[in-house]
């Protein structure tokens, strides 16, 4: 059966539903259309028994949406039941229940920091966020899932269960333009940002909100300093010991400003190992080797001078 989860939503008769039967030995997708009755049951009587390894997936479009089932063997034997919802627009039914920002690596050779952020996400609804894409939204107003980035942030790569959609770059950062239907999903994504000096500073926007946000930063790293997020508990995973900020309960566009700083400086073996990445420092450090190396040439030849005779 095929049921609408949005009150009040409407009927589900006609509603084309489709099985997908994958064969795990010949490779083979077989595809069997029903067509759903006034109640929203359907029936499919004509597919063959399924063999050891083999599965089934349902998918029913619906509301600019498609849903699917993933089927085992032990499915088959009792009925399904398949929801589906209305859409809306509106990106505020979306919230963010966790979002944590890791420090996972850093480069002082280079001043470059990689850092991974995990968000929870949740609709709350009884209708999917289908974004809008067949007319440039309004100044302010957008129907799609938005994340911000650091200033210079590259090497981004983005994951998440949400099917469908791309990732498209807007503004200070990314947005996702898959269907969030009703329930839990998550977003990951990591990034690598330059930083100068011993400091970098950027603004997350919080656009979907965020009742909890938590910046990790390994031990390992040193007193990396914190600005804009109190301190909190920090924790062991593994091997590994964390130093913890946070914040809660942020509205959808408050933000925070983060700052972290005392960030590890290129060492002087770095600089020799990295001249590229290192201009200045040949710059600087040029003239004072070839002062070094004329002054040395100077007391090798002072050294070496005969020795005046008596005469």
């Amino acid at each position: 059966m095929v049921v609408n989860g949005t009150e009040g939503g409407g009927t589900l008769a006609g509603v084309t539903v489709l099985l997908h039967r994958f064969g795990a030995g010949s490779g083979s997708i077989d595809t069997y259309e029903e067509t759903a009755d006034a109640d929203g049951t359907f029936r499919f009587d004509r597919v063959p028994a399924m063999s050891d390894g083999d599965s089934l997936a349902l998918a029913v479009d619906y509301g600019e949406t498609r849903y699917t089932e993933v089927l085992s063997q032990s499915d088959v034997a009792e009925p399904v039941v398949l929801t589906v919802y209305e859409f809306t627009r509106d990106v505020g039914v979306v919230v963010t229940t966790e979002q944590s920002i890791i420090v996972a690596g850093i480069d002082s050779a280079t001043r470059r920091m990689a850092a991974v952020q995990l968000f929870t996400l949740e609709n709350r609804g009884d209708t999917t966020l289908v974004p809008d894409l067949s007319a440039p939204p309004m100044i302010g107003q957008f129907s799609f899932l938005r994340f911000s980035l650091p200033p210079a942030a590259t090497d981004l790569d983005v994951s998440t269960n949400l099917v469908g959609g791309e990732v498209i770059p807007v503004g200070t950062g990314f947005a996702i333009t898959a269907p969030v239907p009703p329930g839990r999903h998550q977003v990951s994504f990591t990034f690598t940002v330059p930083y100068d000096g011993n400091e970098v500073a950027w603004r997350d926007n919080t656009l979907q909100g965020a009742e909890s946000l938590n910046l990790l930063i390994p031990t390992e790293f040193g007193n990396i300093g914190v600005g804009g997020l109190m301190p909190d508990d920090g924790f062991t995973v593994g091997e590994v010991t964390y130093r913890a900020w946070g914040a809660e309960n942020l509205a959808p566009g408050d933000g925070v400003s983060i700052t972290l700083s005392a960030l590890p400086e290129p060492t002087w073996i770095d600089k020799v190992g990295n001249p590229l990445s290192e201009a200045r420092f040949w710059f600087g450090a040029l003239p004072v080797m070839v002062g070094i190396a004329l002054a040395g040439l100077l007391g090798w030849g002072i050294w070496r001078r005969p020795t005046a005779s008596a005469g």
